[in-house]
């Protein structure tokens, strides 16, 4: 009778009333879900345009929040956040959302409040925080260099697309941007490397990916 009872009741539930999470990778011992990556999504305000394109968004948005996990249990112990990292990010999504009400209004999607949302910008925030201080204030650009990414890149662009170029001081400023990011993320992506050979990874969501690729 009481078996009966039980499935009588599942029976009575529609699918769209079951919610269920998904490991999409774990570090160490922590675990990042699928929703972690919705989440994360909704911060940068991120969307695919097409659902061929939904797979490779999150693969790269897991990626990042594991870059985000390895990082934050390296230094979580040498870099102290203040109210005004939060306050930063807060500001950033108030001129994305419109208001900490609209804010709060798209949190309950995910059953969270603004409580919730801080503890989560928690790994992000010192991620961001120990790249600016080992990376970006520290990357110096010779005028050599953007004197030979002028010469051999932006002229031949300028002339194969029939434009008249700007002069070598003019583009300086962008060039000189353009070969800083260049360099930060070489060096970044390096260094991350060598930092997550000290840990444990599974990126399921990946495998899985791989997997019904090569189906």
């Amino acid at each position: 009778m009481f078996f009966k009872l039980i499935v009588s009741l599942l029976l009575m539930i529609q699918p769209s009333e079951i919610v269920v999470d998904k490991i999409a990778a774990v570090v160490n011992t922590d675990i990042i879900t699928v929703s972690d990556i919705d989440k994360s999504l909704f911060i940068n305000n991120s969307g695919g345009s097409s659902h061929s394109e939904e797979g490779d968004l999150y693969l790269k948005e897991l990626n990042k929040l594991i870059n985000y996990k390895v990082v934050f249990l390296e230094y979580k112990d040498q870099f102290e956040l203040t109210e005004e990292d939060f306050e930063n990010v807060q500001r950033s999504m108030i001129e994305r959302y419109g208001s900490i009400t609209d804010i709060k209004r798209k949190l309950k999607r995910f059953d969270m409040d603004l409580k919730d949302l801080r503890i989560f910008l928690t790994e992000k925030i010192l991620y961001e925080k120990v790249i600016e201080d080992k990376f970006k204030l520290g990357v110096v650009i010779e005028f050599a260099d953007i004197e030979e990414f002028y010469k051999n890149d932006y002229l031949p662009s300028r002339k194969k697309l029939g434009i008249e170029p700007k002069s070598i001081i003019e583009m300086t400023p962008d060039i000189e941007n353009f070969l800083r990011g260049k360099k930060v993320t070489e060096e970044l992506s390096q260094w991350l490397e060598g930092i997550k050979v000290s840990y444990s990874i599974k990126n399921i969501l990946s495998d899985e990916r791989e997997f019904d690729n090569n189906r």
